[in-house]
């Protein structure tokens, strides 16, 4: 009930604030204006809303401070700093947006852009009065959030602040950017022009300066107060995820961005070289490329920061990975293309189809992508290669990464569709031709393209696949160390039928697992067998259980009851002291019931039981094995269907 009044009460101060002020803003850009007649409709909706709007607002906001003074949880809730972040931040972007206009307004005047049809007056109001309005607001909200961290320091707000400082961050770096950009763009017209005088134009300059007058300051002050939160005593700040996706997706946009703009210029080169007529323009990729590598140079260096300031967190890696192995997918994708391409370039070439202008054409634009693509390629796929061939606990959970299995497995894939599709023409034409059929005139050519194309499918297959066994060997021979070292005892307190059933699967699963098979009672002794390898009737199940490694059992087996015997409450002190891994099935029992978990049989649980000695044994966490849902088979399906799509129709238009 407290949650839901919570969002309710802060639901209806956001709306109704924004009505309020925006019908503000809009009623005294009216007021002021001068020589411009207001209908009187318009006017009196702005005033119903201040009317209707202010009241309910501040009765509703009214209520949330009293709240807040009489309970300390209500001031550091989490639905109360989102609102106060959200609040300010749907503020502050308005504010940028106004404050953005105003100035190339003002530099807009200052370089002599003025004119007859123009009045500067009523622009300088409309922005100065929103940003007045806009900027009492937000004063107000950041005292009053200022206020609740003092009383209420929690770590509730945590991630609406990293969201409103990143995303303003973002905003700023990239306003920055673009008009670092277009500056430079502007300045190299100018010198190619021969006059700085078209530089200055007003249309031109004064957009571009005041986007970066604007969006500097902003990009600076948030990220500067990133950086305190960072260094700060708060290690949840150093451990954010969205930290490190912010600083991820600037180095991926900006390494992906430089290296297709150096795609454009590699191909301008090739062009001149072959005597091609040259397309494009040195203005377009090159003041790209000045900006994003600076872009990238910076935040590869915090990056870096960060690596020496604090180990990396299980979401930081998975952050990583995603920009490794994405880079290096768009890198190796270029480098096959280009490569494909300059291979037809020179068999059509060889094939007597002479050197022309279109050979001539898609030669350097291939080649432009090979040399482009191929450091892109190289560099992440050498870390993660590094990391995943490293012994460590850290290179382990790299090859586990699902990341990396997509990566791997989906070149796998490409590779096979390449050779599937080259080898099918291939015996197409020569099957055509035994069975007495016209060969085309260029026959030759095509079956040769088509063999490149199978090696060069060949080698990618080649190569992943010997990632892929090189990953299974080291995993194996990690779990071979592990399970070397483990000794499992199956502890049955009750009947013997859970203890048997995970005897059966743990030895069909795990062959090789070191079994000690321990029955509480007769009965459970009888049914899981004495013919166990380690089973020796001569030590006491405590002694053995204090020499185990993993322990699975049911929960009753460290709760013995009142009317057990002595050995049985022996083996629950021995299960206590021992520092095995303890494995627990949440059986259920007359008077006892487990919370948040489903009931399951008995087969279950064993399932369950060997699912988790098999994560044990790969050093991964204990989690539950649950069967797809319909909604996950559903989505499988339709993404397997799509990419069957993606592959067959390019498929055909290859063989026609």
């Amino acid at each position: 009930m407290i949650a839901v009044r919570r969002w309710y009460i802060f639901l209806v101060c956001a709306v109704s604030l924004h009505s309020v002020t925006w019908a503000g803003i809009a009623l005294l850009r009216n007021l002021l204006a001068v020589g411009r007649q207001t209908p009187l409709t318009t006017i009196a909706l702005q005033v119903a809303i201040l009317i209707i709007g202010l009241p309910l607002f501040l009765v509703h906001w009214l209520w949330a401070q009293r709240l807040a003074t009489r309970d300390v949880e209500e001031r550091e809730s989490a639905v109360r700093r989102l609102y106060l972040y959200g609040t300010l931040g749907g503020l502050l972007a308005p504010f940028i947006a106004n404050a953005f206009s105003l100035l190339w307004t003002l530099l807009w005047l200052a370089l002599g852009g003025a004119s007859a049809d123009f009045s500067v007056g009523p622009e300088i109001i409309r922005n100065g009065v929103a940003m007045l309005v806009l900027a009492v607001w937000w004063v107000y909200h950041q005292r009053v959030l200022t206020a609740d961290i003092g009383a209420a320091p929690g770590s509730t707000a945590s991630s609406a602040r990293r969201l409103y400082v990143f995303g303003f961050a973002g905003a700023g770096l990239v306003m920055t950017t673009l008009g670092v950009i277009r500056i430079v763009r502007l300045i190299m017209v100018g010198l190619g022009s021969g006059s700085m005088i078209a530089t200055l134009e007003p249309s031109g300059m004064a957009g571009e300066v005041a986007r970066l007058v604007v969006g500097l300051p902003l990009w600076l002050v948030f990220w500067a107060w990133a950086q305190r939160l960072f260094a700060g005593p708060n290690a949840e700040e150093r451990e954010s995820a969205l930290r490190k996706l912010y600083l991820y997706l600037a180095v991926l946009v900006a390494t992906l961005t430089t290296v297709t703009n150096a795609a454009f210029l590699i191909t301008g080169l090739f062009r001149r070289v072959l005597d091609l007529p040259s397309q494009g323009n040195l203005r377009v990729p090159l003041p790209v490329m000045i900006a994003l590598v600076g872009v990238w140079a910076f935040h590869a260096y915090a990056l870096r920061g960060d690596a020496a300031a604090a180990r990396e967190a299980p979401r930081q890696a998975a952050i990583r990975r995603l920009y490794l192995y994405l880079v290096a997918g768009v890198g190796l994708a270029a480098l096959l293309v280009g490569f494909s391409g300059d291979i037809t370039v020179l068999i059509r070439s060889l094939a007597g189809g002479g050197f022309g202008e279109a050979l001539k054409e898609q030669l350097a634009w291939s080649t432009a992508a090979l040399i482009a693509g191929l450091p892109v390629w190289l560099v992440p796929w050498r870390q993660a290669q590094t990391r995943a061939l490293a012994t460590t606990p850290d290179g382990s959970e790299e090859r586990r990464s699902v990341v990396r299995k997509i990566y791997l497995y989906f070149f796998l894939f490409v590779a096979t569709m390449a050779v599937l599709a080259s080898a099918v023409y291939i015996v197409w034409q020569l099957l055509t031709i035994a069975l007495g059929g016209r060969a085309a005139v260029s026959l030759p050519a095509n079956i040769a393209q088509a063999v490149a194309y199978l090696l060069i499918g060949l080698g990618i297959w080649l190569y992943h696949g010997m990632a892929l066994r090189g990953d299974g060997r080291l995993g194996l021979r990690e779990r071979l160390e592990r399970l070397g070292s483990m000794r499992v005892a199956v502890v049955d307190s009750g009947d013997g039928r859970f203890g048997r059933a995970v005897l059966d699967g743990l030895r069909r699963d795990i062959p090789g697992l070191v079994l000690d098979p321990i029955g509480l009672t007769e009965e459970a002794a009888r049914q899981m067998g004495s013919e166990a390898p380690t089973a020796d009737r001569r030590v006491s199940p405590a002694e053995r259980l204090g020499s185990a490694g993993i322990i699975i059992g049911p929960w009753q087996m460290v709760v013995p009851g009142s009317d057990q015997d002595t050995t049985a409450k022996r083996a629950a002190q021995a299960i206590l002291r021992s520092e095995a891994h303890k494995l627990l099935a949440p059986m259920r029992a007359q008077g006892w019931d487990w919370i948040g978990v489903e009931p399951m049989g008995m087969e279950s649980f064993a399932r369950q039981a060997v699912h988790a000695v098999r994560q044990l044994a790969a050093g991964e966490a204990i989690k539950p094995a649950r069967p797809l849902s319909a909604g996950a088979i559903i989505g499988i399906v339709l993404g397997v269907l799509f990419l069957l799509i993606l592959i067959v129709v390019p498929m055909l238009n290859y063989f026609t």
